[in-house]
């Protein structure tokens, strides 16, 4: 059964028989009931459902933010919000292909658009302390911007699927700031990203992605734990009264801040553009492939050094020996739904066994990750 709100001429939402109202993006619509097709889905319409839950359930984790940090575009009669804009752009340009999985490439993201003129990050660490401490230089002015205007910081964590944005981390004039992560991101894989926002919250600029960073949990519990160890000597070698007792408390903590003060001097860890950590990703994972095993007479890797590329060999599937396949950091996957093998197994076979559907299963340089539709049209 169907409602009409607003009288015989208002809109309908419901059904009635096979005639179905609904509103969508502020627009009312009245359509036929969808029937149940029978007909397989072509390997284009299992790859297009395939990026578009990728891509929703991506832009999803975003979605306050950029809703807030993204103004409506009017676009004909209909407003699309940041969401919407970052799904879209997505869609476009933000897909990659790699071992015959759609994966997201995660600079493409854009998380707010503005007209404010951002700063020029220069460099962001991550200190002995566990804070990250971000450098930047004030090249780009004009009339929009103010020494008052404030940082804020957007990271995503891959590992534990988790975004969070950062305000207030400092202001323009400053010209360095430190900011701390959630407690609860002991490891994984993070992404940075930055915007300036007017004191007044009036005007804010466009998102500029960073880079990438790998967080060593090891390193941070064993300062922990030698810190505690050291509380713990302290304690147990105590046999003074309280009041000097109190007073060594305060001096051992007063040490304790004196010494991380130094510590913030030493850097740990750099986040690093995502073409440097693809570049380093895929040394390793040749250097891995390129280790003799033994009884193993695989010839090893082949470098282009013109072109600064590497081509690894053909995958052979023996019982053997298999190498696993590799994914370029910075390609994100977060939907457990196996479209793509689906798709395959409804290809006829003597598709499946072209060369270049084959070659979408090798490992493959990152270099050499192309746009699904030209890999669809060779």
């Amino acid at each position: 059964m169907a409602e009409i709100k607003q009288g015989i001429l208002g809109p309908v939402n419901g059904k009635v028989g096979t005639v179905v109202g609904a509103t969508w993006r502020g627009v009312n619509y009245i359509r036929a009931k969808p029937r149940k097709s029978s007909k397989k889905p072509t390997m284009k319409q299992l790859l297009q459902w395939d990026k578009m839950s990728l891509v929703s359930t991506f832009a999803s984790k975003f979605r306050e933010f950029v809703n807030a940090n993204c103004p409506p575009v009017l676009k004909g009669k209909k407003w699309i919000a940041g969401k919407e804009q970052m799904i879209s752009r997505l869609m476009t340009q933000g897909i990659g292909l790699s071992n015959g999985e759609q994966h997201i490439k995660v600079e493409e993201a854009l998380l707010s658009i503005g007209n404010l003129a951002p700063a020029v990050i220069k460099k962001i660490n991550r200190l002995k302390t566990g804070k990250f401490k971000v450098q930047w230089e004030n090249g780009l002015i004009n009339a929009l911007t103010l020494n008052t205007d404030q940082l804020t910081m957007m990271l995503y964590n891959e590992t534990l699927d988790q975004f969070t944005a950062i305000p207030n981390v400092g202001n323009r004039v400053d010209k360095y700031a430190h900011f701390s992560i959630p407690t609860n991101w002991a490891e994984g894989t993070v992404y940075f990203w930055s915007m300036w926002k007017a004191a007044d919250g009036s005007v804010n600029s466009t998102s500029c992605f960073h880079g990438i960073i790998e967080l060593e949990k090891e390193k941070q519990e064993t300062r922990n734990g030698e810190q505690k160890d050291k509380n713990q000597e302290l304690e147990a070698g105590n046999t003074v009264p309280n009041e000097l007792h109190q007073v060594q408390t305060q001096y051992i903590d007063n040490i304790t801040e004196q010494e991380n003060e130094n510590q913030e001097v030493t850097e740990v860890t750099e986040v690093i553009p995502i073409e440097q950590a693809r570049e380093i990703a895929l040394k390793q994972y040749l250097e891995e492939v390129n280790t003799p095993k033994e009884g193993d007479s695989t010839p090893p890797l082949k470098q282009n050094n013109k072109e600064r590329e590497t081509t690894p060999p053909p995958i052979t599937t023996t019982e053997d020996k298999k190498v696993k396949k590799w994914t370029p950091p910075g390609y994100i996957r977060k939907v457990n739904k196996d479209i793509i093998k689906q798709a395959k197994n409804t290809e006829p076979k003597a598709q499946v066994d072209l060369p270049n559907e084959e070659i979408i299963e090798e490992a493959r340089s990152i270099l050499e990750v192309l746009n699904m539709m030209e890999e669809k049209k060779e």
